[in-house]
């Protein structure tokens, strides 16, 4: 009888091995990924291998796949016309969500990638402790934030990836690159009777795979943004900072070696919308690599077929049909938004798309209504975002229209649309007075203040729409925007009391706050705005002012810090000359003043170019601030 070997747990630890594959039973009740070495008895040579080289490659050969997965194919591909000749394949919807049977045997994908991947695994771990990280996630999880879209499954990724490096001799970081990578090419099998526990079993524990590693890490990494301080990894801003890059680089690798299998599935692309995410805070909401991440998420979401009608497809269990739906609201609601932020066109229309949002908690499955007593969560945050993200897209549209003779009468549809979706959403979702009376917790509180956002936000967009021009603010769009304002205001003085719930403060202050902002500072300087909302407007400019030029919520180096640095010393170089002589300030309101006409034109810019025609407008150009610039 031929001599076993024990896998490698067992072996480090100098138990008894029972030897079953592909995972012993101590490792099955230990819940680690179980490692037999392919020559144990083999006596290994001593030399130094040059883990930076690509030329010289670990012990595994991944390649990548000869034939290409076509993910979804519509109704005008190759494969619809075919499938009329062979009716008994499902060429539309199957495709992606399996690996090619002869290929099962070999791994393929990018073998410089997991290399890659696995070096920085090897520094992150060596580096900082696995323990010590998990400990981190979960104590932001006990704070009540999470990760939006993969919500169900990072507690349950943390504790898996927290268990699966048993042994570390000098290339157990190949070794375990190798088997998640031999994970990742497995398909996630499912039918109409799954539950979500069989369904996350095939990618925890020693089922783990890049993508559970991808999403622990990025968990971290958002967790560094919202806890200052941890001792066991991090005391300063600089620690903080290091290790954010660390685990957004792990991410990245996670991600890119997922999608070099050529084989799409459900977790990849919550891995991929997350990653999106993460690069959001720590690459800034304009960074290109932002935005390239959103549209390939867009990509994936395309590929996948979940653009089209979720709730008629066969053989999926409700929890994953809820999941999709949630994935294409999330990402959807996401194009729009950034899309407006950035002055840019969307990438997801309606036209081509089944607009579908995922139910709200407690309500029977496929329900498109809110119920009395919904929840807030993530899950509503998706449904509202995307439901808002949905008139958004039809006001862009608008705005290429505008002066189409009907615009005026679609625009007023849009807002009794908007209007219907307010009065429809639970009572305690709606927010009809000051932050500061709401006793609900922290996460309620930052999400019915993100509710009330996001509604305001389409109200803004619409009234700017029928300006004439952004230099003529009516009392409509002041009011409109003196309500964001405010609203921004509080929550950046009670953001010690806020959890998020869905969008961070940063993008709530560019988003919301600097266009309310603007429009305020336009009809203070254009001597539009009524007394009644002058001195509060001015208030509320002081205080977003103050605190952004004290650091509290954005610091030099900061990637969102350019734009806030800008339009803040551009309205304290306003609320200078209000508070020196206010009869400076109605000099930009002489009749006939054409140099109004160095302002940007474009609705949408309320970006740096608006601040900065702003800042150069003559009006302003005499006054010096009395604070230091920022």
């Amino acid at each position: 009888m031929s001599r076993l070997a024990a896998c490698e747990a067992c072996r480090k630890a100098k138990l008894a091995c029972d030897h079953q594959l592909p995972v012993c039973t101590r490792c099955s009740a230990n819940k680690g990924i179980c490692i037999y070495r392919t020559t144990p008895f083999k006596r290994k040579r001593v030399e130094k291998q040059n883990l930076g080289s690509p030329d010289e490659p670990p012990s595994f050969n991944p390649r990548r796949n000869p034939y290409p997965n076509p993910g979804y194919l519509g109704s005008s591909s190759h494969a619809a016309i075919f499938k009329h000749i062979t009716p008994d394949g499902d060429h539309g919807h199957g495709s992606h969500q399996t690996v090619p049977e002869d290929l099962h045997s070999d791994l393929f994908g990018d073998n410089h990638l997991v290399l890659q991947g696995a070096d920085i695994l090897k520094h992150l771990l060596t580096t900082y402790k696995l323990s010590a990280m998990k400990d981190l996630v979960m104590f932001w999880l006990a704070k009540g934030a999470n990760l939006a879209l993969a919500e169900p499954f990072v507690d349950q990724c943390a504790q898996s990836v927290s268990q699966l490096f048993t042994y570390h001799d000098d290339n157990w970081h190949l070794v375990y690159a190798r088997r998640l990578l031999q994970n990742s090419a497995q398909p996630l099998h499912f039918s109409d009777t799954s539950d979500l526990a069989a369904f996350s079993a095939q990618f925890l524990d020693h089922n783990s795979r890049w993508e559970t590693l991808g999403i622990f890490f990025a968990a971290v990494s958002r967790a560094t943004t919202d806890i200052a301080f941890f001792p066991s990894l991090y005391t300063t801003e600089q620690e903080q900072y290091t290790l954010r890059r660390l685990c957004t680089k792990l991410c990245d690798f996670a991600l890119e070696i997922s999608l070099s299998l050529d084989c799409l599935n459900d977790l990849q692309l919550i891995m991929q919308y997350e990653n999106f995410i993460v690069h959001s805070y720590v690459d800034g909401d304009q960074s290109y690599h932002s935005w390239r991440k959103l549209g390939d998420a867009i990509s994936s979401t395309f590929a996948l077929g979940y653009h089209e009608n979720i709730e008629i497809k066969t053989g999926l269990p409700p929890f994953l049909k809820e999941l999709r739906k949630t994935a294409f609201a999330r990402i959807y609601s996401a194009d729009k938004n950034i899309a407006i932020f950035l002055g840019r066109p969307p990438r997801m229309n309606k036209r081509f798309c089944h607009f579908q949002v995922p139910s709200c908690r407690n309500a029977e499955e496929g329900s498109a209504e809110w119920t009395l007593d919904a929840e807030a969560g993530y899950r509503a945050d998706t449904r509202w975002s995307a439901l808002c993200a949905s008139l958004k897209e039809e006001i862009w549209e608008l705005l290429q229209d505008k002066h189409d003779p009907s615009c005026a009468q679609r625009a007023s549809v849009i807002q009794c649309q908007a209007e219907t979706q307010w009065q429809h959403l639970p009572a305690h979702f709606r927010l009809e007075s000051s932050l500061k009376k709401c006793t609900q917790g922290p996460f309620e509180r930052d999400f019915v203040a993100g509710v009330r956002l996001h509604h305001l936000h389409v109200l803004f967009l619409l009234r700017l729409l029928l300006l004439k021009s952004p230099t003529e603010p009516d009392l409509p769009i002041i009011e409109t925007a003196g309500q964001m304002l405010t609203l921004v205001v509080e929550i950046i003085l009670l953001r010690d009391q806020l959890t998020n719930s869905g969008t961070g403060l940063i993008w709530k202050v560019a988003y919301y706050g600097l266009p309310a902002a603007g429009i305020m500072l336009l009809a203070m300087l254009k001597q539009h705005m009524p007394r009644a909302h002058r001195t509060r407007s001015l208030q509320d400019l002081s205080v977003f002012v103050a605190e952004v030029q004290i650091g509290t919520i954005v610091k030099a180096g900061d990637p969102n810090y350019a734009l806030l640095s800008k339009a803040t010393r551009t309205i304290q170089r306003f609320l200078d000359s209000t508070h020196s002589d206010p009869s400076l300030s109605e000099v930009a309101g002489v009749e006939g003043n054409d140099e109004w006409a160095l302002l940007s034109q474009d609705l949408w810019d309320f970006e740096a170019g608006f601040w900065q025609s702003l800042a150069d407008h003559p009006s302003l150009l005499a006054i010096e601030p009395s604070l230091p610039p920022i």
